[in-house]
């Protein structure tokens, strides 16, 4: 968005200008004017977003200028600087639908910068409602429908050879998707809710339009297209970049995180020139976005994808811990256990390949069990549990966990004890860390076990899943924070919240009602 300064004292505006983080704000500062008749120039050539305006300016004051200009950019805002806010300015002020004031005397820069945010994100807020609402309208849904199924036909590859007749008539308005330029091919995926909820087709269907209503805001005539595909949660997209412009994914990743609450997950392709090329594009896209099993805290995956084939040293390391099992000489099975993030990559293998290796170290560890009389593994660790595993972090930690179990002579029989040690100190993290980002991997690695063992665990001994405990301790504090007369917003940040919104949907899935409405109970 663009920001202009209006002020006729040069050090005021060189101190604004240089003392705020405008790109961090998504904010550039296109002009600068000195008087109001200049200012009136430069605001019609670059229409800004924002504009900051002293009320004292020479040849035209700045209520004048903003009354002058309002109609060439109806949703343009300002901010007044003014020396002070004598009655007659605050009521022609709030004529002029003037954001806010600002008292240059006992102006802080971090009060200036905090008005900039508050603006800038209701400004991005209302133009994603604007665009949504634009896309629901019949007009445009009965477009969005025709271009889904072309590109869907197109990715699935009924147009994958050389244009026909037909096929020209069936692009109809969507010709100028064969404009010349450089394509990138993206797999957009959609990270799993730590509340353990499962979303439901149409939720996956109505976050996707959101997504892409976002993607359209962001990247404009560059975006093609979605296609989605909700057996996997993600949508291949494809976009063009034509003029050597640079597409930044980042930019959705953390629109979609701010705004709509939810975790993406982008693979991006290199560039190709030949539409017709998606296909072999999308598809390394998809084998790039499987490198999340190794970088399991990383959101963006571009350059090489996964190798085809284990290398030697992963083949050493599987005969050297198989030895160690078979000898029970566990502890040392343990060590090299630890060691396999480094032994596998990078350049990583395809996800798969690795794990057949754990599940043949599983099944060994279940024939140890099984030879020495002791209780059978699938008491302590289902095969299911590894396939559900998303991240080599997590199998690692679930095969520390079985091996651990071995060590006993009497295999574990203390079972109950031990599960009752790790839910209390699980419920003992939870309360002393409620105002920090509470994390079921970060806990049992702490512990020493396998976060699909813990949270399994834990829901059968407290009858709650992690991440529903998680929020009824945030939630209950919540409650005593909002009593001792802290706002909502102050209760979300100390919370650890990125944005009220986050905070509003955790306190309604817990007590049914939004705090707004729990401070309103509490007054009365």
């Amino acid at each position: 968005m663009k920001a202009m300064i209006i002020e006729d004292d040069m050090l005021v505006r060189m101190g604004i200008k240089s003392l705020i983080p405008w790109s961090e704000m998504g904010l550039e500062v296109v002009c600068e004017a000195r008087d109001g008749v200049e200012a009136v120039e430069l605001y019609e050539t670059y229409l800004p977003d924002i504009a900051l305006v002293d009320i004292q300016l020479p040849r035209m004051n700045g209520l004048d200028f903003i009354e002058k200009v309002k109609p060439l950019n109806p949703d343009g805002e300002f901010i007044i600087l003014t020396c002070n806010q004598d009655f007659e300015t605050v009521r022609k002020s709030l004529r002029l639908g003037v954001h806010d004031f600002i008292v240059k005397s006992t102006m802080e820069i971090e009060e200036l910068q905090l008005i900039l945010k508050q603006l800038t994100d209701k400004m991005k807020a209302k133009q994603l409602e604007q665009t949504i609402h634009e896309e629901s309208t019949p007009e445009a849904g009965s477009r969005y429908v025709r271009k889904a199924s072309l590109l869907r036909d197109w990715l699935h590859g009924l147009y994958n050879s050389e244009e026909t007749e037909e096929f020209a008539d069936k692009l109809g308005e969507y010709k100028h998707f064969l404009q010349k330029g450089e394509y990138q091919a993206w797999v957009v995926a959609l990270e799993a809710s730590q509340d353990d909820s499962i979303l439901t087709s149409q939720e996956i269907v109505k976050i996707g339009h959101s997504i892409d209503n976002m993607a359209v805001e962001l990247y404009r005539g560059r975006l093609i297209g979605f296609v989605e595909n909700i057996k996997d949660n993600c949508w291949h997209v494809l976009l063009r970049s034509g003029n050597s412009l640079e597409i930044d994914p980042k930019l959705l990743i953390d629109s979609v995180s701010q705004y709509l609450g939810h975790s993406l997950s982008i693979a991006v392709s290199q560039k190709f020139t030949d539409w017709r090329e998606w296909i072999e594009y999308d598809g390394t896209s998809s084998e790039l976005l499987s490198l999340k099993y190794y970088q399991e805290d990383e959101h963006l995956f571009q350059g090489e994808v996964p190798e085809s084939t284990l290398s030697d040293a992963v083949f050493t390391w599987k005969k050297s811990i198989m030895n160690k099992l078979s000898s029970f000489q566990f502890e040392q099975a343990e060590d090299l256990l630890a060691e396999l993030k480094q032994v596998v990559g990078p350049p990583y293998p395809k996800p798969i390949l690795l794990h057949n290796v754990l599940e043949d170290i599983l099944f060994q560890l279940k024939k140890i069990g099984e030879m020495s009389g002791r209780r059978p593994l699938e008491t302590y660790i289902q095969r299911t549990e590894l396939l559900d595993c998303v991240s080599l972090t997590q199998a690692v930690q679930l095969l520390y966990h079985a091996i651990h179990a071995l060590q006993d002579p009497i295999f574990k029989e203390k079972n109950g004890q031990e599960r009752k040690k790790f839910v209390d100190a699980t419920e003992l993290f939870i309360q002393e860390h409620q105002f920090e980002e509470i994390s079921l991997n970060g806990i049992a690695a702490h512990l020493k076990v396998s976060p699909v063992y813990l949270s399994r665990i834990y829901k059968e001994e407290k009858g709650i899943s992690f991440s529903t405990a998680v929020l009824t301790a945030k939630v209950e504090q919540a409650e005593t924070m909002i009593r001792s007369g802290m706002t909502l917003t102050e209760v979300s940040d100390k919370l650890g919240y990125l944005n009220l919104s986050s905070f509003t949907r955790m306190f309604k899935k817990i007590k049914g009602v939004a705090p707004s409405h729990y401070v309103e109970t509490e007054n009365d």
